[in-house]
């Protein structure tokens, strides 16, 4: 079985699998009979949803009365049908198991079954980028306004992709950033951003070069008006990194100095300068970018590292999977300094929103216990998925933080989440920062803390910085101390 989300590859997986296969599938489920299977036959059903869930359920009983060997491709909303429809079975069954991966736990496969779930699988880490731009860069044409290999944006810049291996790398990496970020990138939205790169752009008529600017490829990577452009340039734009040497060369137009190949058009933009002070500013920026994916020797990592947090979030799920601990503590210490600025990560404060910060709930918050980071654990989804091929493009772009003891709190965070916990906080009631807080507050309401007799709260005042202590000592004499 092959499950997944639309555009996951599913049917791409059992095509080629078919192509391979020997002998051959003899049958393909349609609206036939099932009575049409012969012991020892091989069937498949190319996508579930095309097929009526009570004609999947006859062929499925079928092909397992006669021993056939049955592959199917189908999403979760066929699934959870069909599991609902048959009861107890084989898709209640593989229904379990996808969605106890998906929460990061270690199950088998159900008996005689290979399952093949591609709901975790990110495509940019699978080389798809560099096998699509094999096959696309041949289609690409120069546009109907110039109709000239060596001046079109689009042909002459294919020709530098083509002949640059590290810029194929770095474009990949620059994608690899938004699929680390959680971004679920489809082989059709990849197919769909690369074509673009060359495809959607026409010269305007009789265009001076810095008219042409906009349609290098490398420009295009950046194009605030498509999607994938603006998220792209959000985590990182090379104009942004700031180099005396290389920028002066840039500017200036000399190639060798900055490790491009002489071919590389850098667009003198000190030249343009004279007569155009805008175009010179868009010539520089286009140089910046193109330096970035053609230059030879380039320590490309310090330079994401040095404007995109996607690297730091990177680091703690990589730190979840081998050191789950670790991981702990240090999304411990960042609730601890988002909610009362306490830098540590072995105790939680067990921070809320009560009766005493209401009337000031977005500037303060209090705790009046902690709890050992001991008590909690990370999970990765779909952890278990890869079945050690690293090429399989498995890699955890999630994390859950869970409570031990197996209660139902679940905190999931997603690379915003992470961002916004690296944020101040403001005294502003912020939709963003009311969301976490929230999702706070129901985590922290399910830990497994026992009262005390003698409650101490800490009251954080995020708009001076003041933190106040409230100690309540019982006995005979009651006692109430405040420190601030």
């Amino acid at each position: 079985m092959i499950t997944g989300n639309a555009g996951d590859g599913k049917s791409h997986l059992l095509s080629m699998a078919l192509d391979a296969s020997a002998p051959k599938p003899s049958l393909e489920a349609d609206d036939r009979s099932p009575a049409a299977l012969s012991p020892g036959d091989r069937l498949f059903i190319r996508d579930a949803a095309t097929l009526d869930d009570a004609a999947i359920l006859a062929w499925t009983d079928a092909a397992t009365a006669n021993g056939c060997q049955l592959v199917i491709t189908l999403n979760e909303g066929p699934l959870s049908s069909l599991a609902r429809l048959q009861g107890e079975g084989l898709y209640e069954q593989v229904r379990k198991v996808t969605h106890a991966r998906a929460r990061g736990e270690e199950m088998d496969d159900p008996s005689g079954v290979l399952l093949v779930n591609l709901a975790g699988r990110q495509l940019v880490h699978a080389g798809f980028v560099a096998r699509a731009l094999d096959r696309l860069l041949p289609a690409v044409d120069p546009c109907r306004t110039c109709g000239d290999d060596t001046t079109c944006p689009r042909t002459a810049g294919r020709d530098l992709l083509a002949r640059s291996p590290q810029a194929a790398d770095r474009l990949t990496k620059l994608l690899s950033l938004l699929g680390q970020s959680g971004l679920r990138l489809t082989a059709r939205e990849l197919w769909v951003f690369l074509a673009e790169l060359f495809f959607a752009w026409q010269c305007p008529p009789r265009a001076r070069d810095v008219q042409k600017l906009a349609g290098w490829w490398w420009s295009r990577v950046f194009d605030p008006a498509t999607s994938m452009g603006r998220m792209i340039s959000r985590e990182f734009d090379p104009i942004h990194t700031a180099n005396s040497f290389v920028d002066s060369h840039l500017w200036l137009g000399n190639n060798e100095r900055v490790g491009v190949a002489p071919e590389v058009p850098l667009f003198h933009p000190a030249l343009i300068h004279r007569r155009d002070r805008k175009g010179a500013l868009k010539a520089f920026a286009a140089a910046k970018r193109a330096w970035f994916f053609l230059a030879a020797d380039l320590r490309v990592e310090e330079f994401i590292d040095r404007q995109s947090h996607i690297p730091d979030y990177v680091d703690l799920l990589q730190e979840a999977r081998e050191e789950p601990h670790r991981a702990v503590q240090r999304v411990v210490a960042e609730i601890n300094r988002y909610r009362l600025t306490v830098g540590t990560g072995k105790q939680l404060h067990l921070s809320r929103h009560h009766g005493l910060t209401a009337v000031t709930r977005p500037s303060v918050l209090a705790a009046s216990a902690s709890i050992s980071s001991d008590e909690l654990t990370v999970r990765l989804p779909y952890l278990h998925e890869d079945h050690g091929v690293e090429s399989a493009g498995f890699k955890p772009s999630k994390l859950e933080l869970s409570w031990k003891q197996g209660r139902g709190a679940v905190l999931s965070l997603d690379y915003e989440t992470w961002r916004q916990l690296h944020q101040p906080r403001t005294v502003q009631s912020d939709r963003t920062q009311e969301a976490l807080d929230m999702a706070l507050d129901l985590f922290i309401g399910q830990a497994p803390a026992k009262p005390v007799t003698d409650p101490e709260i800490t009251a954080v005042d995020h708009a001076t910085g003041v933190r106040t202590t409230v100690t309540v000592r019982g006995g005979r004499r009651p006692e109430i101390e405040v420190n601030s």
